[in-house]
C-alpha cells in the first residue's frame, strides 16, 4: 500500500508538472490529463493508495510548477487541490472496490471526479472571491476534460499493464473492468452519455456567459462534452470484446 501510494504520487507530480503551463480559461488551475495515473491506482491498488498518491502528487506538482507559473498559490495547492484529489480518487476507488465492473467503474469515475472537482472549484472560488459562474465553469471544465481521459485510458492501462502492475495490488486477484451482462453495460454507458450531453445542453442554452469565459467559442464547450459522452460508448463497446479475447486466449 505504501509503495503504491508513493509511486502514484511521484508519477502524478511529474505529469502534472509537465502540463502546468496548460492553464484553465480562468487562469487558475490546469488542464490535467495526468488523472489517468491515480485513476489507474484506484482500480489496481485500491482507494487509500490512490487517494494519498493523488493528494500528495497534486500538491508536489503544483508547488514545483503550477505555483511558480502563476496558476495557483501554496494555500490553494495544500488546502484545495490536495484534498480535492484525495476525495475524488478515494470515491472512485471505493465505488469500484464495492462494484468491480464497468458499471462500478463508470459510477465511481463520475461521482469521484464530480465531487473532487466540485470541492476544488468551490474552494478556488471562495479563496479568490470568484463569481459563482466562474466556479461552475471551473467544475465543468475540469470534469469535462478529465472524464474522457479516465474512461478511455484507465481500462486500457489496467489490462495491458497487468504483468507489471500485479505486484501493486493488495487484493486477492488482479482487477478487471468487465461487465458480464451486456444489457447492464449498455444501459449504464448510454445513461451516462445522455446525462453528459444533457449537461452540455443546459450550459449552452441557459448559461451563455460560460462560453464567454472560455474565449467566446461555443464549439469548445460542445466538443468537450461530446467527447466525454462518446468516450463512454466507445470504451463500453470495447469492454466485452476485450473480455472475449482474453477468455479465448486462456481457453484456446
Amino acid at each position: 500500500m505504501v509503495a503504491s501510494a508513493a509511486i502514484c504520487a511521484a508519477l502524478y507530480a511529474i505529469v502534472n508538472a509537465l502540463t502546468s503551463l496548460l492553464k484553465t480559461p480562468w487562469g487558475v488551475g490546469e488542464f490535467r490529463p495526468g488523472v489517468i495515473i491515480p485513476g489507474f491506482f484506484a482500480v489496481v491498488a485500491g482507494p487509500i493508495p490512490a487517494a494519498i498518491g493523488a493528494g500528495v502528487g497534486s500538491f508536489v506538482g503544483d508547488m514545483v510548477s503550477l505555483v511558480p507559473a502563476g496558476g495557483s498559490t501554496p494555500f490553494l495547492a495544500l488546502f484545495v487541490g490536495a484534498p480535492a484529489n484525495f476525495i475524488g480518487f478515494l470515491v472512485l476507488g471505493w465505488v469500484f472496490q464495492k462494484f468491480p465492473t464497468w458499471k462500478g467503474f463508470i459510477i465511481g469515475t463520475t461521482s469521484g471526479l464530480f465531487l473532487g472537482n466540485l470541492f476544488a472549484a468551490e474552494g478556488v472560488g471562495a479563496v479568490l472571491n470568484l463569481p459563482q459562474a466562474s466556479a461552475i465553469g471551473l467544475l465543468l471544465f475540469w470534469f469535462g476534460t478529465m472524464f474522457p481521459f479516465v474512461v478511455i485510458f484507465v481500462p486500457a492501462l489496467v489490462r495491458f499493464l497487468k504483468p507489471q502492475a500485479s505486484k501493486l495490488t493488495n487484493k486477492s486477484s488482479y482487477p478487471e473492468i468487465t461487465e458480464p451482462n451486456p444489457k447492464v453495460l449498455w444501459t449504464w454507458s448510454v445513461l451516462v452519455s445522455i446525462l453528459v450531453i444533457a449537461a452540455m445542453l443546459v450550459i449552452v442554452f441557459s448559461q451563455a456567459s460560460f462560453v464567454q469565459l472560455t474565449g467566446g467559442t461555443l464549439v469548445a464547450w460542445e466538443a468537450l462534452f461530446l467527447i466525454s459522452a462518446a468516450s463512454v460508448l466507445i470504451v463500453g463497446a470495447f469492454i466485452p470484446r476485450a473480455s472475449r479475447n482474453r477468455s479465448a486466449g486462456l481457453n484456446p
